[in-house]
């Protein structure tokens, strides 16, 4: 009978052993994961967001463009002093002064009390006037054009300037 229990021993201790081992057969080996590539689509997110920011230029940008474009216009014709404020708006809300004075037109950044009209635009709309695209009475006849002070006086900048 003690032969009988050695046996009886070493067929549990194999059971166990040949279960691990067929269990360690069924266990896929579990592959390693790809190297994540988060390097590229970083750098391009931040490109992406420039190139957005680009689009939309500052209103020291506005007032540099329009400066170029109406700064050398003879305004002599002009017999008096006119300030157009000229809101700004979209992305920010700023302001233009455009200040016609002794035949001379002048384009500062920034908003102030003493003028004579004010004008509401979107950024887009002071694009397209700089850009020579913009039809003011298409935009008054459809409301989309707002000033407020001497129609006189915007008539005589706008037939002077643009």
């Amino acid at each position: 009978m003690a032969a009988n229990n050695k046996t009886t021993k070493t067929e549990e201790v194999k059971a166990p052993v040949a279960d691990t081992a067929e269990k360690k057969s069924e266990v896929k080996p579990v592959a390693k994961p790809a190297a994540k590539k988060t390097a590229k689509p970083a750098a391009k997110k931040p490109a992406v967001k420039k190139a957005a920011e680009a689009k939309v230029p500052t209103i020291n940008d506005i007032a540099e463009k329009l400066l170029k474009k109406v700064g050398k216009k003879n305004v002599s014709k002009i017999n008096e002093r006119i300030a157009v404020e000229v809101k700004v708006y979209g992305e920010y809300e700023s302001y233009l002064y455009i200040l016609i004075d002794d035949g001379k037109v002048d384009v500062k950044p920034y908003g102030y009390n003493d003028y004579d009209v004010h004008v509401d635009l979107p950024i887009d709309d002071a694009l397209a006037i700089i850009a020579g695209s913009y039809d003011f009475k298409a935009k008054a006849l459809t409301g989309d054009f707002y000033a407020v002070g001497s129609l006189t006086k915007m008539l005589k900048v706008k037939e002077a300037l643009f």
